[in-house]
């Protein structure tokens, strides 16, 4: 995050953001001030930052320089862990004069304005997360404190955006005499020169005044998301949508008897649990936000967040249990909150599904409506573009000059291209009918445009599988779903991973004509679907998940095919199997196993690469944990690992050889050396008193090797081949001998942590299962663009795991 920063100077940014109202919008006149309200802060250096923060908030407050709104200091009690389990304690925040708060907590559902207050010096350290350089600002990384204060107002940021509905996030950073102000957006950040606000007291009161002036919408807020209040029609609507009804259903795998069949519409008990969960907290707002829908435009009802991706910059993924506002009955859908990739030709997920619906395609979300959220789009990659225009799309062109406008080390954002899968490799053609890429391959910040999603399935996650059998049969689902897709539209999922193979518990009849509740796959989340005939690079940032990506998209730089997707479904498959069946192996072998396999790495030349226990076990096909021992589940299940891993052993071995042939084939032939360079046989026998007596030696047959076997072959083609692993899973689902009991709960013990002793390097703070902490990742702001970017992610310590939906989809 350390290196997603633009640098302004406070004057231009403030002039931006907070303009002088019009006479229209009726402003609350500026109270004159003729002397300076902040000349008790005038000696800072001998205040602590809790008398500099009481000294500042009575000024403000004392000085009313922000008519309508009122600010709160909230720096000594944590908000609801329910709200922010790091229960992290923000100094303060302005709020509106009708929702501020009297009992001095953070109430992050109703800051406006957060402010976090520093002394300028703690010691000998500075306390500025940032450095002001000529030209513009740089994070400041010459000590431990100014990086761990930088990812504590990153974490606060990071926060509101998860509790609130925003577009951008405002905060005023008092360093003792001198302040900043940031703006944080899903690209990253704008953060302004530090200006000493008791000298230029006149200038702060203006800008204070103006921006108590500013409408919600203007400081950050979405319009399109109704804050909902008790009292409200629609807050009442989701409080009795909120209470289990008789006609629920239990989602358990089983037949059901006559007078369990529904009658009519009902609603699975998962389903309004996950509702229920998602209202209890009153610490959290709840929304009617607003869903493009064709030509209209649909509301729904929301509160806390299923899921919520962890970190600042990005997507921002955010997935909730929805009320749809325009049905009678309680009708509750899976509505997905995200800013996706806004680049020319990248498909919005909707769209996707809505072709893959057209084409019949089975197992995949059905669409119930989407669409862009306005025109909100993410600042700060365009102000970066204006500060540095006078770098053309042309990328023979110094990118890294005006590094000074850049708040981080943009030198090396040509290191990160170098990692992605859809990265600009500088000689490949530009798509049909564009000169150029549609997108600055120099710029570190990438372009995000608001974005929702309403699908009808609200699923529950992979790891709520009850047995063996029933994750393949998921899994055979997904694999359906992708190679219809892959047959009918050329299309390929590019990101299969353990978070979007979902299970969707469906009312079906059976062969006796009965009825019974089925665990079915859904393949979700198809925002990153690339058609084959597609060529070149769409966006600047590679796309998929670290630990399901084949082999070979770890090791180089390669297209993704049908045979990379399939070997992800085998990284599914293992993954699911390793941490929730019974094996032989105890829990700390198994947590160690799936660390070392999913989510250690290599280091190439400015890139992570694929870790050496994924290389061995697809080098050799065999599941090894350690020397001599292998994994195994005595079940059926290693017979499906077995030939899965065979498959694949095979078709990287005829892949080596056939590149092999290839270098070959066009390599220059070595020239020979000329009969005059070496010594003759004379030469030889007289070159001293002893002969050694001369001998045929064994050559080898030639460069040219044998080559894979008739059955590599037939294997490799079974790793490209839909068919050929979906008719392996069915005949899995099918086969005798599967236990119902051979499930064992998480097999990661709950105490369980990574080895503290290595490198930070070596170590990643992101989960495979989309759940997980980053802390480390915003406060250390060290690396290289390449490397801090493109981490990859880590295997958490055990969720709970309750009962629920997804949080992925």
């Amino acid at each position: 995050m350390a290196d997603k920063g633009v640098g302004e100077a406070a004057s231009d940014f403030t002039t931006y953001h907070f303009p002088y109202p019009s006479s229209s919008s009726k402003p609350v006149p500026m109270k004159p001030i003729n002397d300076n309200p902040f000349i008790e802060l005038k000696e800072c250096d001998e205040l602590s930052e809790n008398q500099i923060a009481e000294r500042f908030i009575a000024a403000v407050n004392v000085n009313d320089l922000v008519p309508g709104l009122k600010m709160k200091y909230c720096g000594n009690k944590p908000g609801s862990a329910t709200c922010d389990e790091d229960r992290q304690k923000v100094d303060a925040a302005f709020y509106r004069t009708a929702f501020t708060p009297n009992d001095n907590g953070p109430h992050w559902g109703d800051q406006l304005i957060t402010c976090e207050f520093k002394v300028e010096k703690r010691g000998s350290l500075l306390q500025d997360p940032f450095d002001d350089v000529p030209g513009g600002v740089s994070p400041a990384n010459s000590s431990d404190i100014r990086k761990k204060n930088r990812g504590q107002i990153i974490s606060y940021a990071e926060l509101i955006f998860a509790v609130q509905q925003r577009i951008a996030v405002f905060m005023l950073l008092v360093l003792g005499r001198k302040c900043r102000f940031i703006r944080w957006d899903r690209s990253g950040y704008v953060v302004t020169r530090a200006f000493d606000y008791y000298v230029q007291w006149k200038f702060f009161v203006s800008v204070l005044w103006r921006m108590s002036q500013c409408s919600d919408t203007r400081l950050g807020l979405d319009p399109t998301a109704h804050r909902l209040r008790p009292g409200d029609a629609d807050y009442a609507r989701m409080t009795k949508a909120a209470k289990i009804q008789a006609s629920d259903i239990d989602h358990k795998e089983r037949p059901l008897s006559d007078d369990e069949v529904p009658k009519g519409s009902f609603v699975f008990k998962y389903v309004r649990e996950a509702f229920i969960e998602s209202v209890k907290d009153e610490s959290w707002p709840r929304y009617r936000v607003e869903v493009p829908d064709g030509e209209k435009t649909r509301t729904f009802l929301i509160g806390k967040p299923t899921f919520q991706a962890k970190g600042l910059a990005g997507r921002g993924t955010r997935g909730y249990v929805a009320l749809d506002c325009d049905a009678k009955d309680a009708r509750f859908v899976w509505l997905k909150d995200a800013w996706r990739a806004h680049y020319l030709l990248v498909d919005r997920e909707g769209d996707i599904l809505a072709r893959l619906q057209k084409a019949e395609v089975p197992n995949i979300p059905t669409l119930v409506c989407h669409g862009d959220i306005g025109e909100q789009v993410t600042y700060t990659p365009q102000l970066w573009e204006q500060k540095n225009s006078k770098t053309s799309l042309d990328p023979t062109l110094d990118a890294t000059d005006p590094l000074s406008n850049v708040a981080g080390p943009s030198s090396s954002s040509g290191q990160k291209r170098k990692f992605d899968a859809d990265e600009d490799k500088g000689d490949i053609s530009p798509p049909k009918g564009l000169s150029k890429l549609p997108f600055r391959p120099e710029c570190p910040l990438r372009l995000h445009k608001h974005y929702r999603l309403v699908v009808e399935e609200v699923a529950l996650h992979l790891r709520e599988f009850k047995f063996g059998r029933q994750l393949i049969s998921v899994v055979k689902d997904c694999v359906v779903a992708h190679y219809n897709a892959y047959e009918k539209l050329s299309l390929l999922h590019r990101d299969v991973s353990g978070g979007n193979v979902l299970i969707y518990p469906r009312l079906v009849k059976n062969a006796k004509g009965g009825f019974m509740i089925a665990f079915t796959g859904i393949l979700a989340d198809w925002e990153m679907a690339k058609e084959t005939t597609i060529t070149g690079p769409r966006q600047p940032v590679r796309t998929g998940t670290w630990q399901y990506m084949s082999v070979a998209l770890l090791s180089g730089d390669k297209d993704v095919e049908v045979c990379d997707e399939l070997e992800s479904f085998l990284y599914v498959l293992l993954y699911y199997a390793t941490r929730y069946l019974v094996s032989p192996l105890p829990g700390i072998t198994i947590a160690n196993y799936l660390d070392e396999f999913f989510d250690k790495y290599g280091l190439g030349v400015g890139r992570y690469v694929c870790g050496d226990k994924k290389k061995n076990t697809i080098a050799t096909g065999r599941l090894e944990v350690a020397h001599t021992v292998v994994l195994r589940f005595n079940s059926n299940m290693d017979d499906v690992l077995a030939d899965l891993l065979s498959w694949f052993k095979a078709h990287y071995v005829v892949t080596l050889h056939e590149a092999n042939e290839a270098a070959l084939r066009s390599a220059e032939p070595t020239p020979r050396t000329s009969t005059g360079d070496l010594k003759s046989d004379a030469a030889l026998t007289t070159a001293g008193s002893r002969t050694v007596p001369r001998r045929s030696l064994p050559r080898s047959k030639s460069t040219k090797l044998d080559g894979p076997s008739n059955e590599d072959r037939e294997m490799a083609r079974c790793a490209s081949d839909h068919t050929a692993v979906v008719a392996l899973l069915e005949d899995a689902e099918r086969a005798i001998g599967w236990s119902f009991n051979d499930r064992a709960g998480d097999r990661i013990p709950t105490d369980w942590r990574p080895d503290e002793e290595e490198d930070d390097l070596d170590r990643t703070y992101i989960s495979a299962t989309g759940t997980a902490s980053n802390k480390k990742l915003k406060t250390d702001g060290t690396l290289p663009l390449s490397l801090g970017q493109l981490r990859p992610p880590k295997t958490p310590s055990p969720p709970p795991s309750p009962p629920g939906p997804t949080t992925l989809f």
